[in-house]
C-alpha cells in the first residue's frame, strides 16, 4: 500500500487508519487473490473522465470563499496554455505544458482536452501532436489513454446505428455536418500520431470505414469534403496510396454523377 498524506475522514474514522490496518490489507490481499485484478483495473481505467470536476463554480455570495485544489489550478493552468498554443509560441508553452503535468491522475484529463481540440480545430492539430508525443516520451500512461480515445470516438463517429427520428431536417442536416468536421479531424489526429510514431496500427482502422462511407454517400458537398481529407492524409502518410483506397476510390468514379467529385479522384489518383 502506498503513502497517504491527507487526513479523510468519514463518521470520525480516518480512511488512513482503515487503509494502513493490518485487517484491511489481509482482506485486501485476499480480495486480489479472488479476483482477476487486471480486469477490475481496466475497469477502472476505462470510467468516464469527469472533465468538468475542476472548474470553478460562480458564487454571487461574495462571503462565499470557495476552495481551490492545487490540481484543480494546475489542471486550469495547462488548459489555458494549450488555448493559446499558436505556431508562434509553440516551443515556449510546450514546455511549460509539460512540466506542470506532474502527477498520473491528471494524464486523462490533459490527454482528452489535447485529442477534442484536435478533433475540431483542424489547424493546430500538429502543434497538439508535438504536446502528445512529448507527453508519450516522459508520462507512459499517455499511450494508454490515447488507445482508450481512439476506439471512443472511433465508435461515436462511424456508428451509424444511431437514429434520431424526434430532430427535424435541420437539426439532422447540422449534426451531419458537425459528424463529417469531427471525422476529419479524428482522422487527421491519428494520421499525425502514426506518422509521428505516438500510436501505430490505428491508421487503417480509421481509413477502411472512412472510404467505405464514401461509396454510400448521397451529398456530394459531404462527398468532396471528406476526399479533400483523405487526399491530405496521403499526402501526409502515404508514399504510395494502398490498392485497396486505390480500387474503392475507382468504383466511386465510376459511379458518381459529379464530376466535381470525379475530377478530385482523378486528382488523388494522379490520373
Amino acid at each position: 500500500m502506498g503513502d497517504f498524506t491527507s487526513e479523510i475522514f468519514f463518521n470520525g474514522v480516518s480512511f488512513n487508519s482503515i487503509f494502513l490496518s493490518e485487517e484491511f490489507k489481509k482482506d485486501f490481499n485476499d480480495y486480489k487473490n479472488k479476483t482477476n485484478i487486471v480486469d477490475l483495473i481496466d475497469f477502472l481505467d476505462n470510467i468516464e473522465t469527469n472533465k468538468k470536476y475542476y472548474r470553478m463554480n460562480i458564487h454571487k455570495n461574495k462571503r462565499y470563499k470557495q476552495t481551490i485544489t492545487e490540481d484543480t489550478s494546475t489542471i486550469k493552468t495547462i488548459n489555458s496554455m494549450i488555448n493559446k498554443l499558436t505556431d508562434v509560441n509553440y516551443e515556449i508553452l510546450k514546455p511549460q505544458i509539460l512540466e506542470h503535468i506532474n502527477k498520473d491522475y491528471i494524464i486523462p484529463y490533459i490527454v482528452e482536452t489535447i485529442f477534442e481540440k484536435s478533433i475540431l480545430h483542424h489547424r493546430y492539430i500538429t502543434l497538439y501532436v508535438g504536446i502528445l508525443k512529448e507527453m508519450n516520451k516522459i508520462l507512459p500512461k499517455t499511450q494508454k489513454e490515447l488507445i482508450k480515445l481512439f476506439y471512443k470516438y472511433y465508435n461515436i463517429l462511424f456508428d451509424n446505428s444511431i437514429v434520431q427520428d424526434d430532430k427535424n431536417d435541420y437539426q439532422q442536416l447540422c449534426d451531419i455536418n458537425k459528424r463529417t468536421d469531427n471525422i476529419i479531424g479524428f482522422s487527421l489526429l491519428i494520421t499525425y500520431l502514426e506518422k509521428e510514431k505516438v500510436v501505430q496500427g490505428y491508421i487503417e482502422k480509421v481509413l477502411e470505414p472512412f472510404l467505405n462511407d464514401l461509396l454510400t454517400m448521397d451529398n456530394d458537398v459531404e462527398l468532396f469534403q471528406l476526399l479533400l481529407s483523405f487526399e491530405n492524409i496521403s499526402t501526409i502518410y502515404f508514399t504510395l496510396i494502398p490498392k485497396k483506397y486505390i480500387d474503392i476510390l475507382q468504383t466511386l468514379k465510376e459511379n458518381t454523377e459529379s464530376s466535381k467529385v470525379r475530377f478530385k479522384i482523378m486528382d488523388i489518383l494522379g490520373e
